[in-house]
C-alpha cells in the first residue's frame, strides 16, 4: 500500500467517529426537542404506536408527559366503533386542549383500526408539534377526493347479526361442555334506537364420583330488545321487553315490559368522557314457575318499580365509577333490593397507580325459588339459585414504577 493511500485511510478512520458523533448528537437533539407524550389507551395497539411515530417521546408516567392523550370509543349503530381521541397540553403547551372523534367500520381488520388511530393521531398532534423545533421538517399532505353526493343507505341503517359458540373440556373424571348461539337486529340513529336479540344458551357439566355419573345441565333461552328515543341532549324514553326461560332460576317462562326514563346531568355527546345519568323503570313481569315457589306460587303477575344512578368520569388523574340501583315490588314492600357497584382507578402520584373495584347487593326479592329443601348436589353443582340476603365482590390492587420516564424503544424479542 503506498504513503497515500495510508495517510488517507489514517485520516479517514479518524474523521469518522467524529462525523458519527456528530450525527448522533443531531438525532439526540431533535428527539430532546420533541414533545412527551402518555397515552391512556385499554385498546390502542402501543409497540405499533411507538414503532411507526417514532419522532416523540413517549413517557410512563403522566405527570411527566407535555401531552395527555385519552383515547376512549362506543359502539355505533352498525357495530362499529366511535372514538374520541382528546389532547391535553401541559408544560410549553399549557391551556392547549382539542378533541378528536372519528369512525372505524364494523369489517375493518384491527391492521386497518390501527392504522387509522395513528392517522388520527398524527394529525391531532399536528398543532403541537408546530410549536417545537421539529415544524421545520413537518409536511402535511392532504389527499383529495371529489366530492360526492352521500349515497342512500339500502338497509336503512338496520344491522343483522348472527353468531354461535362452542367450547368444552375434559379428562377421566369430568367434561363440560357449553353452546351458545345469538340473532340480533339493530338499527341506531340520532333520534332512535332499536335492538332486538334472540339468544340460546346450554351448559353441561358431567362428574364421576365413586363410579356414579352426576350431570348438571343449565338452559337459558331468551329474547330481549329495547327501544329508545331520543327527546334531548339530556333526556330519553325507552322501554325494554323480553322472554326468557332459566332452569337455574326457577323460571319455566317470564315476560316482562319495563317502560323507562332516563335524564342526564351532562349532554350524552359527552359519554365517553362523563356521564350522570338517572334512570326510572317501572316493570310488568309473568312468571310461569319450574316448580312450585317459596311463596307457593306456580304462575303470577307482578310489578315492580326501580331507580338506577350512574355516575362515570374519566381524566387524566385515572377513572371513577359508581352506580346505584334499588327497587321494589308494588305487593310487598318487603320485597325489596338495592345493588351498589364501584371502581376507582387513580394514578396521582408520579409511577404510581392504585385502583379498586367492588359491589355489594342487599337481596330481599327472591320470588321465584323452589320450594322445598335445597340439595347438597344443587349446592356444589350451582345447579339452581341458592337463598341469600346478601352477596358481595371486590377486587384492588396498587403498581409503582421509577427509573427512565421514556417509553419510546419496540423489541419484540423473545
Amino acid at each position: 500500500m503506498t504513503p497515500k493511500l495510508i495517510l488517507f485511510f489514517s485520516i479517514l478512520s479518524l474523521a469518522l467517529p467524529v462525523v458519527a458523533q456528530e450525527t448522533d448528537s443531531l438525532f439526540a437533539a431533535t428527539r430532546e426537542d420533541a414533545p412527551k407524550l402518555f397515552i391512556d389507551c385499554h385498546s390502542c395497539d402501543m409497540n405499533y404506536i411507538r414503532t411507526e411515530l417514532n419522532i416523540v417521546n413517549y413517557v410512563i408516567d403522566r405527570n411527566d408527559a407535555d401531552v395527555f392523550i385519552m383515547i376512549t370509543r362506543q359502539t355505533t349503530g352498525g357495530n362499529g366503533r366511535a372514538y374520541t381521541m382528546t389532547l391535553e397540553g401541559r408544560q410549553q403547551f399549557q391551556g392547549m386542549r382539542d378533541t378528536l372523534i372519528y369512525i372505524t367500520e364494523q369489517d375493518l381488520s384491527q391492521d386497518e383500526i390501527r392504522g387509522r388511530t395513528l392517522q388520527w393521531l398524527k394529525l391531532g398532534l399536528v398543532r403541537y408539534l408546530s410549536k417545537t423545533p421539529l415544524a421545520n421538517d413537518l409536511e402535511l399532505n392532504f389527499h383529495r377526493m371529489d366530492a360526492k353526493e352521500q349515497p342512500l343507505d339500502p338497509w336503512d341503517y338496520w344491522v343483522f347479526t348472527s353468531s354461535m359458540d362452542g367450547w368444552f373440556n375434559g379428562q377421566s373424571s369430568y367434561s363440560s361442555m357449553n353452546f351458545y348461539a345469538r340473532l340480533s337486529a339493530s338499527r341506531v340513529t340520532e333520534d332512535w334506537k332499536l335492538i332486538f336479540n334472540l339468544r340460546t344458551n346450554y351448559n353441561e357439566n358431567r362428574y364421576i364420583v365413586d363410579d356414579d355419573e352426576i350431570v348438571s345441565i343449565e338452559r337459558n333461552p331468551g329474547f330481549n330488545s329495547t327501544v329508545v328515543k331520543s327527546v334531548s341532549d339530556h333526556v330519553s324514553l325507552g322501554a325494554r321487553y323480553g322472554m326468557f326461560n332459566s332452569t337455574y332460576a326457577n323460571i319455566d317462562k317470564s315476560i316482562w315490559f319495563k317502560p323507562t326514563i332516563e335524564y342526564n346531568i351532562f349532554p350524552f355527546s359527552e359519554s365517553t368522557r362523563r356521564e350522570f345519568r338517572f334512570q326510572y323503570m317501572l316493570e310488568f313481569k309473568m312468571n310461569d314457575y319450574h316448580e312450585i315457589s317459596i311463596y307457593n306460587k306456580t304462575d303470577e303477575v307482578i310489578m315492580r318499580q326501580a331507580l338506577d344512578i350512574d355516575f362515570e368520569f374519566n381524566d387524566h388523574w385515572g377513572s371513577a365509577e359508581l352506580s346505584v340501583e334499588g327497587s321494589h315490588y308494588f305487593h310487598d314492600l318487603d320485597l325489596n333490593r338495592l345493588d351498589i357497584d364501584g371502581e376507582l382507578s387513580l394514578k396521582i402520584l408520579k409511577g404510581f397507580s392504585y385502583h379498586i373495584r367492588g359491589g355489594y347487593a342487599l337481596i330481599h326479592d327472591q320470588i321465584a325459588l323452589p320450594r322445598g329443601e335445597v340439595t347438597a348436589e344443587d349446592i356444589l353443582l350451582h345447579q339452581q339459585e341458592l337463598e341469600t340476603q346478601y352477596s358481595y365482590w371486590g377486587s384492588m390492587g396498587i403498581s409503582y414504577t421509577f427509573g427512565s420516564i421514556y417509553n419510546n424503544i419496540v423489541n419484540p424479542r423473545l
